[in-house]
């Protein structure tokens, strides 16, 4: 086995839902993801309810994520604020909540 393809089934276990990953909506198709809840930065500045976390996903479910894409997490809406980064086999986006996306 190379390198390469152990990753590959690598990910299919963190991408579980019984393991590390849940069920996410990516602009109105279900898809499993790793969801990493960041800081509430409610009324840290200016007031703007932004709630910046991130979401790793497969390039195979997400080919081009973009800015403000939708993204629905247990019945919280978000938007892609950009790409973290990518190696591949996934994409790190960060998300945001709220009308502001920056501080």
């Amino acid at each position: 086995m190379t390198f390469k393809s152990q990753l590959t089934t690598d990910m299919s276990v963190f991408l579980n839902t019984d393991e590390f990953a849940e069920t996410i909506t990516y602009n109105g198709s279900p898809i499993d993801a790793i969801v990493d809840y960041g800081e509430d930065l409610d009324d840290v500045k200016n007031g703007t309810n932004r709630i910046a976390d991130t979401i790793q996903v497969m390039v195979s479910d997400v080919a081009t994520p973009a800015y403000r894409d939708a993204v629905i997490i247990g019945g919280n809406t978000y938007a892609v604020l950009r790409r973290k980064s990518g190696d591949g086999y996934t994409w790190t986006l960060e998300i945001y909540r709220g009308e502001r996306p920056g501080i």
